[in-house]
């Protein structure tokens, strides 16, 4: 492991080497900003350990979003099997000025909330499931926050395509949205 002793406490040693996660880290360009890619299953019990634990009881979640890996999985080096999305928690933890991001691949789009443990977390993984079609396992408010609750399309995964079927206009008359179906629409 790449953790420094003096930085973290031991709880947090024992609980990382039981999930094996592989560390990055740059002394020269930040050395208090950790990368850890875990593996899925331990999503949600490591989150529920770092809430939990006494010095890590500040931390924060700043960022959470995904990746879709559909055409890089051939040039990312630490990919061993094909994934699809790569999702990612930047965590900020007060008490020992420590960055952590967390890294998760996987395969099919399921995961557990963590609304529960981090408040914030709520809206974010709310967008999540909507740019990228994110299911998320005992969520408490699944509505849509930018898109129409009557499509069920990802626009930002890699193979929603940039050129479609539909125009849409908004028809100030009737006061609705109206889909019309043409042959081709170009941008």
């Amino acid at each position: 492991m790449l953790f420094e002793k003096n930085k973290f406490p031991m709880n947090i040693f024992i609980v990382f080497e039981k999930v094996k996660p592989v560390v990055y880290t740059s002394q020269t360009l930040t050395s208090n900003h950790f990368v850890c890619l875990i593996p899925s299953n331990w999503y949600k019990n490591i989150n529920i350990f770092m809430k939990n634990e006494l010095f890590l009881a500040t931390t924060f979640l700043v960022d959470s979003t995904i990746i879709d890996l559909l055409k890089y999985n051939d040039n990312i080096m630490f990919l061993n099997e094909k994934k699809r999305f790569l999702k990612y928690n930047i965590y900020y933890t007060y008490m020992l000025k420590n960055r952590l991001t967390l890294l998760q691949l996987f395969k099919t789009p399921t995961l557990d909330t963590i609304d529960n443990i981090y408040y914030n977390s709520s809206w974010l993984e709310r967008e999540n499931s909507e740019m990228y079609g994110i299911n998320y396992i005992n969520k408490k408010d699944n509505r849509s926050l930018l898109l129409d609750y009557s499509r069920n399309e990802y626009p930002m995964l890699k193979d929603f395509p940039t050129e479609g079927y539909d125009e849409i206009y908004f028809d100030f008359f009737e006061n609705k949205i109206n889909y019309i179906k043409n042959e081709f629409i170009e941008l």
